[in-house]
């Protein structure tokens, strides 16, 4: 059994593809929160992504980010430049290089509301995965996570 394309479905899959791959994002709401402080923690999320954390399958090492914070409009613009050697029990290794352009906007609703947002084309899943990390960094942040051992001991010399 052969299959055969029209042109006018091979259009069709071409105009959609960008719509698609271009419509990615994320939203959550933060109930509770206060909007400074929400901002604030956006901006260090952004500023200082953590990739290091969870399953090592999922860790990168950030080659370069830069962060454009546009405090009017209450948007955050991320180009991140990652890398990678994975290595799997049984499998090659594999040499990852991406980059990234996300748009990250605090809405102005009560409870406040986070989009994030893929620039460029992407496949909806990567972007998705990319939007819950950050938006678990920005609440582990607003938590007041604990300070690690050596900065708890520098901040009270006294303890001795």
């Amino acid at each position: 059994m052969s299959v055969r394309l029209s042109i006018p479905g091979i259009r069709c899959v071409l105009l959609l593809l960008p719509v698609l791959l271009g419509a990615c994002g994320v939203q959550t709401t933060f109930t509770g929160e206060d909007t400074a402080q929400l901002w604030r923690a956006m901006q260090a999320a952004a500023e200082s992504p953590d990739y290091d954390r969870g399953d090592h399958t999922k860790r990168w090492t950030v080659v370069e980010n830069i962060v454009v914070v546009d405090n009017v409009d209450w948007r955050i613009d991320i180009t991140r430049h990652l890398k990678r050697l994975l290595r799997r029990p049984g499998a090659k290794p594999l040499y990852e290089d991406l980059h990234w352009r996300f748009e990250i906007q605090l809405l102005h609703e009560d409870p406040p509301r986070v989009q994030f947002s893929s620039v460029d084309p992407a496949l909806p899943t990567k972007v998705q995965y990319e939007g819950d990390r950050y938006l678990a960094e920005v609440r582990l942040i607003l938590s007041g996570y604990p300070r690690p051992a050596h900065l708890k001991d520098a901040q009270n010399p006294s303890a001795d």
